[in-house]
């Protein structure tokens, strides 16, 4: 139910935004996702003409490699208890607990997993350059399409893919 409801609001949002849309089309992933859209925009000038430069290039493995960051980020945040920040206008209580015992021996380990992972990543991001963080919080994790950040953002997803596959090879 709570999948419905959040499908229901992005799809109206998206296509508040834009009324163009239909309900069917509001509700692909590259209508409410940054990195959906710039890999479906790659696929059509690809399409278009396969022999030009294309300058907004952002390939398959761009994309799994910026998924693959979001849900470190997400598993980073879970395991250091890190909540959302909250709107001013939320008055709703502040929230309960999961009830899971934080001292067992399997969540910990699953935790300690979780940001070493994520370090290992950050610090190939922070190794691409000095705009690689910014680009990927930017537009991986906060949703916006900033096109100037994306050759920091190619360069980032390049440099952690590359990681992951010298630890595959090892």
């Amino acid at each position: 139910m709570a999948y419905k409801l959040m499908m229901e609001a992005a799809t109206w949002k998206r296509r508040r935004d834009n009324p163009s849309l239909s309900v069917e089309d509001a509700r692909r992933q590259e209508h409410g996702s940054v990195i959906h859209m710039w890999k479906l925009a790659s696929d059509k000038a690809r399409k278009k003409n396969p022999d030009a430069a294309n300058d907004h290039l952002f390939t398959e493995t761009h994309l799994d490699t910026a998924e693959r960051i979001h849900e470190l980020y997400q598993g980073y945040r879970a395991a250091i208890a890190s909540r959302n920040p909250r709107s001013a206008s939320d008055f709703t209580g502040p929230g309960g607990f999961d009830g899971t015992d934080p001292f067992e021996r399997e969540r910990e380990r699953r935790d300690e997993r979780a940001v070493a992972r994520w370090k290992e990543a950050r610090a190939a991001i922070l190794a691409s350059g000095p705009l690689g963080m910014m680009a990927v919080e930017t537009i991986i994790f906060e949703n916006k399409p900033v096109d100037r950040l994306l050759g920091d953002l190619r360069l980032a997803l390049n440099e952690v893919y590359r990681v992951w596959q010298r630890q595959k090879a090892a």
